[in-house]
């Protein structure tokens, strides 16, 4: 998350909640500690997620302001009035990128969110597609969210890396299926929630889900994020809050890279809820960075290391990313396919 002088600006997240306690993983040590890349194997089989500590290196480092910068864009950009953002409404499930209000999805209990959303192509920060039109405050600032990207890119390389060596992948394999320069549906994901005038603390507001992609990189200050463990029933008591950290982002494993392990990682079910203890008073904001493969990539399961083999049984996804992407989404909002966690396979073969 931000450092922790921005995290002093608002209430504090109550002592006394439920969290579940996320394996901790430095990014300045991943590269060289053999240690520290194991522990991130672990965590990414038994909970697909954990805390990136940011705070260790130069890179890091730089990563926490350019997210701070970005929460002030998302504060900027949802204070336009809503006849202008809805000019840059997404159209689901065709395309995602853009704006989606408050209200336009179900939540577990069969009521509606309570997010504002706006998704930001990465193509088109980059110039891997001709520009599209955003809101103006995303427009003036295309250079500070081009940067973003690029060292959030670079952190989860750097993750991928000494994953791939964990795995006993060849080096190189997953930055390769997730580059920058081609086309993708990665995005930045800029998220609101507004301070609830009559609180409902167990209100849902942006309901349970997998991540789709690789990886999510996320930022946020004030709680709500919660996350159901594995093997739970999926019963208000037993989800559990991750508790925002100064000068750390939170990670988490997606359904491609479970399909491409042939489910040794872990893809798990994830929400927002209402803020707990007082940081209910005051807007929920968070900046994410959803890594999607290039959209020519096939789905067909990783060769080599610690990956199971395809069985017969198993069968073999060989769509491409896109392809596949898209099914699974449409599914998902049919009702044809129950958002669940996925993975964590627990033998190596």
């Amino acid at each position: 998350m931000p450092t922790a002088e921005y995290f002093a600006q608002f209430p504090p997240f109550p002592t006394e909640t439920d969290v579940v306690d996320l394996p901790r993983i430095s990014l300045g040590k991943l590269g060289n500690d053999t240690a520290e890349a194991e522990k991130l194997l672990k965590a990414c089989r038994e909970w697909g997620f954990f805390s990136l500590q940011l705070d260790t290196c130069d890179e890091g480092q730089a990563l926490l302001k350019e997210a701070e910068e970005m929460f002030n864009l998302t504060d900027e950009l949802f204070s336009l009035d809503q006849a202008t953002l809805d000019e840059f409404a997404y159209d689901a499930p065709r395309d995602l990128t853009g704006y989606k209000a408050i209200g336009k999805l179900r939540t577990d209990d069969d009521k509606t969110d309570f997010m504002h959303l706006y998704s930001i192509n990465q193509d088109d920060m980059v110039g891997n597609r001709p520009a599209r039109r955003n809101a103006d405050p995303l427009e003036a600032s295309r250079a500070r969210i081009q940067t973003f990207i690029r060292n959030a890119h670079g952190s989860l390389d750097t993750v991928l890396a000494a994953l791939e060596t964990q795995l006993g992948v060849k080096p190189g394999t997953l930055s390769a299926l997730t580059p920058l320069d081609q086309q993708s549906q990665t995005s930045v994901r800029l998220l609101s929630s507004p301070a609830q005038a009559a609180p409902e603390y167990d209100r849902i507001t942006l309901g349970g889900h997998t991540d789709i992609g690789t990886m999510t990189l996320l930022f946020n200050v004030i709680g709500g994020l919660q996350i159901l463990p594995a093997g739970s029933e999926n019963v208000m008591e037993n989800w559990r809050y991750i508790r925002p950290e100064p000068g750390c982002a939170v990670v988490n494993v997606g359904d491609t890279l479970v399909e491409w392990t042939g489910g040794l990682l872990r893809s798990s079910l994830h929400r927002v809820i209402t803020a707990p203890g007082k940081q209910v008073g005051v807007p929920r904001r968070s900046v994410a960075y959803l890594v999607r493969p290039a959209n020519s990539t096939s789905m067909r399961r990783l060769r080599g290391g610690v990956i199971p083999p395809v069985t017969e049984e198993d069968g073999e996804e060989t769509r491409p990313v896109n392809e596949w992407a898209a099914w699974r989404s449409k599914q998902i909002m049919l009702g044809h396919l129950k958002p669940q966690t996925r993975g964590g396979r627990a033998v190596y073969v």
